[in-house]
């Protein structure tokens, strides 16, 4: 990466911007970012059923090491102990890979999907309220922009340059990556979550990318140059 001779793709103008105040000399050098797109076929907000509980989501990836999956699992305990997520008023629902099988607070077990199919994941997105990714890196990782582009609310956390993630979206929340810190943030998403005309004008407002085409068009005009 040192490499001035090689011209690179950033995956987020965040991720390369990290990287030229790191020193790293090849993408100083020659490089463009690109910031990834959400297609609406995919990535929407639909009504839901009427339901008792709201639904959360936990992105868990325990052989993942930067997406942090003992700090969330703290985090989650915590949040059903303190009354941030009470178990008469929410489902959890745990997602990713190697997901091992796990009690929380109250004897409560998770439901865990892993490896789902495409259209199986977005449809699960679309149907949550508050989720929690986190993302031990200075990229904001695509599933809280997954949760955010399908109407939910998300709380992450902040690494280095990484501190708010509202040039996206409003739903997006981040907070220092304590177990304190983040109950805290998953509390102010539970509130945001039930305030509809918020929750809504946030995801209307939203800068979030539905067009790959448009994502990629100045990256395939800089390697064409």
């Amino acid at each position: 990466m040192d490499d001035t001779r090689v011209r690179f793709i950033i995956n987020t103008a965040a991720l390369r911007d990290h990287l030229i105040g790191d020193g790293v000399r090849g993408v100083a050098a020659d490089s463009i970012a690109f910031e990834p797109a959400f297609p609406e076929g995919i990535y929407h907000r639909e009504s839901q059923p009427a339901r008792d509980k709201r639904r959360f989501f936990f992105y868990a990836r325990p052989n993942n090491d930067r997406n942090l999956f003992l700090r969330g699992v703290e985090a989650v305990a915590a949040a059903i102990e303190q009354g941030v997520l009470p178990s008469q008023d929410w489902t959890y629902h745990f997602v990713g890979k190697d997901i091992p099988r796990i009690l929380l607070p109250g004897g409560i077990q998770p439901e865990i999907a892993q490896n789902l199919p495409w259209a199986s994941y977005a449809a699960l997105i679309r149907s949550i309220d508050v989720g929690l990714s986190l993302m031990f890196t200075p990229h904001p990782s695509y599933p809280p922009l997954d949760l955010a582009a399908s109407g939910a609310v998300v709380v992450t956390n902040r690494f280095g340059p990484k501190v708010s993630l509202d040039h996206y979206c409003r739903n997006i929340l981040c907070a220092e990556p304590s177990v304190e810190a983040l109950v805290a943030a998953l509390g102010e998403a539970a509130t945001l979550a039930q305030d509809e005309p918020r929750r809504e004008a946030n995801y209307r407002e939203a800068r979030i990318g539905r067009d790959w085409e448009a994502a990629f068009a100045p990256v395939l005009d800089h390697i064409a140059g």
